[in-house]
């Protein structure tokens, strides 16, 4: 309706040319003096000079620069007065511009501190009005629109209408757009009297931020203007993003010694994945930050890099993955490598990012083999030098598998001096009774258990799903059911697993001390499948005297042996407060020793004398070498 209102005014003033004679002029509706032109004043009768337009205090517009104007009535009463004239171009300043300018926005803009959201890879379509202020014909006016270099300006998308009706700039004799950098300049080679065109250019959202564009007068017949400036366009473009989760839950069915089933997860698999995103059918390029996590906690965090869309990860089927941001709108396929241990539900997910809509995606996998039960046909011997074994004695081993089974998590436990078998963190215990050498059969061992209540804390086996149950009972012994009384491993998949077998602690009722053996062995045991049958065997037995550096092949497969020796002063260097091992307790005793913080006497003294020549920092420095592992010895 403006632009009608608009070239009404324009027809009306060439009309009142006409009674100039007569000193007619056009009033605005208010009796202001202003022709509703968007507020340009209109000059006295008699007068050849044309008041050029004010911009508003602190805005970059021109005298168009308003959100609107209003529809104006054309009053003309003393239509007898003469209408305002032009003034020539040839004698117009630099501040009194010969055309008006007005921009718009498509989606419509905001203020600065709120300006229109959009998305991301989302368009603006800018509109800029242009007006012919004079009642001449102008030549060779250039608008030009400062496109925001968050900005992507198309320049085959511009448009112009002068008739009501939009036309393609490409091919047209009188209008045409280009660009100087990113910024478009339109042209009209002719302008006639009256005339109001807008020019159209549509352009896409290339980076996240406020974006800010606006228009301005360039040059009108080959003569420059500056200052005469739109107001600006705000918008902000921002990315819309969800979340994608992806894990692989895998299941293993057996069937225990008593033919109870049960169903445990393959843990510890390392799974690999294929990603594939694509929005607006290009591949992103632009890394994902993603997360590991089990349960709440966060294991690890990273970034996903793509090329051309396509990434690669792998991970422990223990961890959910998660990409917490991922743009609306991507869709996605993601392949799953198949591991040849299982059967799985489907081998990839394909699906499109929805707004506010958590992906969640999960693979699942059903082992092929059935597991079985096996027990190592070897055993732990320990050998005293020294002394014999005295009631209390009792040595630790670590028996450790990465990504393996460990031994049965719920072993027999008894009162007293008895030997007490594997628990549930891999740690077996022997404790002797007398004499100097001790055993303990890592191999199947069934037999009926006699267990005790003794006041409150009844230990008793329970055979149907091999865990312990405790009560307050009174004082009786009962037989249980037939059990395995050693430790035993339920493998899910063929391959060689290597368990490494060292000694922990010693643990003494007296004051000798007794040095730690740092043997270790590497148990491997290898698991064949035929069908779904699978079957474990020992492979291989080797030892290792340098904390696990070379491995040396051992004959006899039975036994892993170990040696403890006596000091036979009763004092083990090292070992300040004596508890059977040298840790950051004895470093920090000999170091408030030195520093005379709490001196030391006697055997404890004598156990912080390692070099032999006092107790000085040399010894601290030695027993914390030592403690760390950076000396293998004292």
């Amino acid at each position: 309706m403006r632009r009608y209102v608009k070239r009404a005014i324009a027809v009306l003033a060439v009309a009142l040319m006409c009674s100039s004679l007569m000193g007619g002029g056009v009033m605005a509706e208010d009796g202001s003096g202003k022709d509703g032109n968007d507020g340009q004043a209109v000059e006295e009768a008699g007068s050849n000079e044309v008041v050029p337009e004010v911009s508003p205090e602190g805005e970059p517009g021109g005298a168009s620069g308003e959100t609107g104007v209003e529809e104006a009535e054309v009053n003309v009463e003393g239509a007898e007065s003469a209408p305002a004239q032009s003034k020539a171009l040839s004698g117009r300043s630099a501040s009194d511009c010969p055309v008006s300018i007005y921009m718009e926005s498509t989606p419509w803009e905001g203020t600065e501190t709120t300006p229109n959201n959009v998305e991301l890879g989302d368009t603006i379509e800018y509109s800029v009005e242009v007006e012919n202020q004079t009642m001449e014909d102008l030549t060779d006016v250039e608008i030009k629109l400062h496109i925001d270099d968050a900005l992507e300006t198309d320049i085959s998308t511009a448009q112009f209408d002068l008739t009501g009706s939009k036309e393609n700039i490409a091919g047209n004799s009188n209008f045409s757009a280009r660009l100087e950098g990113n910024d478009v300049v339109f042209k009209a080679k002719a302008f006639n009297r009256g005339d109001l065109v807008t020019f159209y250019i549509t352009c896409t959202t290339k980076t996240e931020g406020v974006v800010s564009s606006y228009a301005s007068v360039k040059s009108v017949g080959g003569t420059p203007y500056s200052g005469i400036d739109s107001r600006v366009q705000y918008h902000n473009a921002y990315l819309e993003v969800s979340e994608l989760t992806l894990k692989s839950n895998l299941n293993s069915i057996y069937t225990s010694t008593n033919n109870v089933k049960h169903s445990i997860p393959g843990k510890g698999k390392t799974l690999s994945y294929t990603f594939n995103f694509m929005k607006d059918s290009k591949g992103l390029t632009a890394p994902l930050l993603y997360q590991l996590k089990s349960g709440d906690n966060v294991i690890k965090e990273d970034s996903l890099k793509l090329e051309n869309g396509i990434g690669k990860l792998s991970f422990s089927s223990k961890y959910t993955l998660v990409i917490p941001q991922i743009p609306v709108g991507v869709t996605y396929n993601i392949t799953l490598k198949k591991d040849s241990d299982f059967t799985w539900d489907k081998e990839s997910a394909s699906g499109t990012i929805e707004p506010r809509t958590a992906s969640n995606i999960t693979f699942k996998g059903t082992g092929k083999y059935t597991p079985v039960a096996y027990s190592l046909d070897t055993s732990i011997e320990v050998n005293m030098q020294g002394r014999d074994f005295k009631k209390g004695d009792s040595f630790s081993y670590s028996i450790h598998c990465e990504d393996g089974p460990t031994f049965n998590p719920n072993p027999i436990k008894t009162y007293g001096d008895d030997d007490e078998f594997a628990d549930y963190e891999g740690i077996v215990r022997i404790n002797p009774s007398s004499g100097r050498s001790a055993t303990m059969h890592l191999e199947e061992k069934i037999e009926t258990v006699t267990t005790y209540a003794m006041s409150c804390g009844l230990q008793v086996r329970n055979a149907e799903y091999h865990s312990l149950s405790t009560g307050c009972l009174a004082s009786y012994s009962i037989k249980s059911l037939p059990i395995n009384t050693s430790p035993e491993m339920y493998f899910l998949y063929p391959g060689t697993y290597d368990y490494i077998v060292f000694q922990t602690s010693m643990y003494t009722g007296d004051y000798d001390s007794i040095i730690q053996d740092t043997t270790q062995y590497k148990v491997s045991v290898k698991v064949t499948a035929s069908g779904s049958t699978l079957t474990p065997s020992l492979s291989s037995v080797k030892k290792s005297t340098d904390g696990g550096k070379t491995w040396v092949a051992v004959a006899d497969k039975s036994k892993l042996a170990f040696t403890n020796k006596l000091m036979p002063d009763g004092v083990r260097k090292g070992d300040i407060d004596r508890d059977g091992k040298v840790t950051m307790a004895d470093v920090m005793a000999c170091l408030n020793h030195v520093s005379k913080k709490k001196l030391l006497t006697g055997q404890a003294l004598a156990a912080a004398d390692v070099d032999g020549n006092g107790v000085g920092m040399s010894d601290v420095i030695k027993i914390l070498n030592y403690v760390s592992k950076k000396s293998p010895s004292l």
